[in-house]
């Protein structure tokens, strides 16, 4: 019976001890696998790395590089430069649309300045037209106020005879209304003046004259009898840069004068000439003779041929009666 559990017990020891070296040996072959899966894990662990490291390189690193060129853009830096515009791959597409976003802000940029300097420039051209225009005005107001001012009539026309301006006294002598303004024909005035019965020459050969006056661009100066019986003094002369200017003078009261002053003049040379009493006038400064009458004639008993010139110191003798 002990024999017999003895050798249960042995067998039972071997049985342990078999499966204590099937155990050792199963431990021994799962620390093989635990090292093998693990350097299969380091080498995957390398081998991803690697991959990073080649896909930061390789696309990461690109558009890295794209995105920072988009930044400088976006910031207004226009010429900044793209990076990897010649790839054939993706990136290389990416690079080049942001190379037509690029040119694109720069059009923009570029469109914004022109605006902004044409703005300039025409903001500028305004404020020197409206100095322009002030100073128009300004010189405008002073030659109206000017020819306004003047005691004559003035009328200014283009070389074809065209009415450029005139003052009220030009309108006062020949009785124009203010319908007729700058722009109307010369015709237009004379036709008026016909009307007011101011005019009876004929129109067409009066203007053919004074556009032959321009032509030949001499001043001219004369007289026109009017029919209400005035007398209009005309002095024309020729403005630079083409054209002409007529200065019209009411003359009626100076001549009626002058024809008076005339009258008087001959009537009081009759009465000194034929006065009994002699007359003798010579200058305060030379005392040489200057008039003598009939009567101073026969009183020296010398022509007046003989005495007019004489000195006062180199009296002629009385010719013996």
């Amino acid at each position: 019976m002990r024999s017999k559990l003895n050798a249960d017990l042995e067998a039972l020891q071997r049985s342990y001890d078999k499966r204590a070296r099937e155990a050792d040996q199963l431990a021994d072959e799962n620390r093989y696998a635990a090292w093998y899966l693990f350097m299969l894990g380091l080498a995957a662990l390398v081998l991803a790395a690697i991959n990073v490291l080649v896909m930061r390189d390789s696309v990461v690193g690109r558009l890295s590089d794209i995105a920072q060129a988009t930044d400088r853009i976006a910031a207004g830096d226009i010429k900044s430069e793209v990076p990897h515009l010649m790839r054939h791959d993706e990136i290389g597409h990416l690079a080049r649309n942001m190379q037509h976003f690029r040119d694109a802000m720069q059009k923009i940029l570029e469109l914004e300045q022109l605006e902004f300097n044409t703005a300039q420039q025409r903001d500028a051209a305004i404020t020197q037209r409206d100095q322009f225009n002030d100073k128009y005005q300004a010189k405008k107001w002073q030659l109206s106020a000017a020819i306004n001012s003047m005691p004559q009539g003035l009328i200014m026309l283009d070389g074809r005879a065209n009415f450029v301006a005139m003052n009220n006294n030009y309108r006062r002598i020949y009785n124009l209304p203010e319908t007729i303004r700058a722009g109307s024909t010369l015709e237009k005035i004379l036709q008026h003046r016909i009307k007011s019965g101011l005019f009876s020459d004929d129109i067409a050969k009066h203007l053919a004259a004074i556009l032959d006056r321009i032509a030949r661009r001499e001043p001219t100066a004369y007289e026109i009898a009017l029919n209400d019986g005035r007398t209009i003094n005309i002095y024309e002369r020729p403005m630079d840069g083409g054209g002409w200017v007529s200065v019209h003078e009411d003359v009626t009261d100076l001549r009626h004068g002058q024809r008076m002053l005339e009258r008087t003049e001959r009537l009081l040379a009759t009465i000194v000439e034929n006065v009994h009493e002699g007359i003798i006038a010579k200058d305060a400064r030379s005392l040489r003779y200057l008039f003598v009458n009939k009567a101073a004639e026969k009183m020296i008993g010398m022509s007046r041929a003989e005495i007019v010139g004489r000195t006062a110191n180199c009296s002629p003798r009385r010719r013996p009666t």
